[in-house]
């Protein structure tokens, strides 16, 4: 398979380094059994860079204590990845990160990938214990170049630009951007009288970033601001702290609310998809302006749904479809699925045809980082999902074989296919 080794590799977890009072050759066992006075973390630091490591003997800190983690803004780190197949589909998988900190993608309504598809962005915590600060990553699809963007906490709102050359997020209630290419920040522009500002989205042409914030008085409201620092201004406003913005329309249509309100970049708004029906979790179908998404149970079922349509279309029918996402042009779905897990699945919108691509085997507890949230990439040739199958959420990749899309979309599919889930 294009970009990924067939040959299985062994997940890397850095240079076990010797503790403090401890000889070198007993650091394995420092690591499993550590003191319980001690608060350093547990595993040890990822590998620094080959460029950035010292000749043998150099320097005071030759052995640093374990736990002490070696990361900082701007590192790329020896590539984790692993290769493996699926063992009930077949299709190929590729394991991103297995450093036993927690990673996982962006949502699934949000674009983790460069336009080229060759790149994507990434949340890691820094260390193994809760309430760890995350940092931004960046891998390419074949697991190499494994960079650290960001090493600062209070950051949120990660957003890609159009372009894929920048990276935006708040620090506060100002908009920043860190730059894919030489990691370097840059204060954007600033909005008063906000705090606690949410997830964030940045417009299709690259002109506006928009994100969910909350005033001291207790409101919500609906910030944006321009990408050039022209501007910053609040659009919409909310009373109490409710859930308001969703996402941003890929196709350029505009923003929608949790409302299903549409609304158009200066706040005003232009419809409303439904105000009866309630789906569990939707986003929009590519770029074709309409909403998909997956039902509430006891349906089992994914829908799609135009605006001023006010009830939904079925797409498909049968296993319980979680959360859903689309290629850009609407033509494929692939969704999580729950109660019980039956696999990531492949769905054909035009024809409601489906077949299960992998299986994630996810906790799919109540933290976010045990859904897979499944995505694609631009050109659709790879879905992007977290599972913590190892005990630890980390990312991965899988490749749609395109004879898998011709079955599906011929409806050309084995018993024993149709079976496996």
């Amino acid at each position: 398979m294009p970009g990924f080794s067939t040959r299985r590799k062994r997940p890397f977890y850095g240079r076990l380094q010797p503790c403090h009072g401890l000889p070198a050759r007993g650091a394995k066992l420092a690591a499993l059994f550590p003191l319980r006075r001690s608060s350093a973390s547990r595993f040890p630091p990822r590998e620094a860079p080959l460029s950035q490591r010292g000749r043998p003997g150099q320097g005071r800190n030759r052995f640093p204590a374990l736990g002490v983690r070696e990361m900082a803004k701007g590192k790329t780190y020896t590539p984790e990845r692993i290769s493996f197949t699926d063992a009930r589909t077949g299709v190929r998988l590729l394991q991103l990160t297995s450093f036993p900190t927690m990673s996982m993608s962006l949502s699934y309504y949000a674009m983790n990938f460069t336009p080229d598809s060759k790149t994507l962005i990434f949340l890691s915590q820094r260390e193994p214990k809760r309430d760890a600060p995350w940092d931004l990553f960046r891998v390419d699809v074949d697991g190499l170049n494994l960079t650290q963007l960001t090493e600062s906490e209070g950051l949120g709102g990660f957003a890609l630009s159009p372009d894929g050359q920048w990276v935006y997020f708040h620090r506060g209630s100002v908009l920043w951007r860190v730059s894919m290419d030489n990691f370097e920040e840059e204060e954007i522009v600033g909005l008063d009288g906000i705090d606690h500002c949410g997830a964030g989205f940045v417009s299709p042409d690259g002109v506006y970033y928009f994100t969910q914030a909350y005033t001291p008085q207790g409101k919500t409201v609906l910030a944006r601001y321009r990408t050039d620092g022209m501007e910053a201004v609040i659009l919409r406003e909310w009373e109490g702290k409710v859930r308001a913005l969703h996402s941003c329309d890929p196709g350029g249509s505009g923003i929608l609310t949790y409302e299903h309100r549409l609304l158009d970049y200066e706040g005003e708004e232009k419809g409303v998809f439904t105000t009866s029906y309630e789906f569990a979790h939707w986003t929009f179908l590519g770029r074709t302006g309409r909403l998909q998404g997956t039902a509430l149970p006891p349906d089992r079922a994914l829908l799609h749904l135009g605006l001023g349509e006010e009830r939904p279309t079925y797409i498909a029918q049968g296993v319980y479809f979680w959360h859903s996402a689309s290629t850009l042009d609407g033509e494929w779905i692939v969704a999580d699925t729950n109660w019980p897990d039956e696999g990531l699945q492949l769905v054909h919108v035009p024809t409601g045809r489906y077949r299960p691509l992998c299986y994630a085997r996810s906790s799919q507890g109540h933290p976010q980082w045990t859904h897979p949230h499944p995505q694609f990439s631009p050109d659709g040739r790879y879905v992007l999902f977290t599972s913590d199958r190892t005990g630890i959420a980390q990312i991965y990749l899988a490749e749609v074989p395109d004879e898998l899309r011709e079955r599906i979309r011929s409806g050309q599919l084995t018993p024993k296919e149709r079976l496996l889930f």
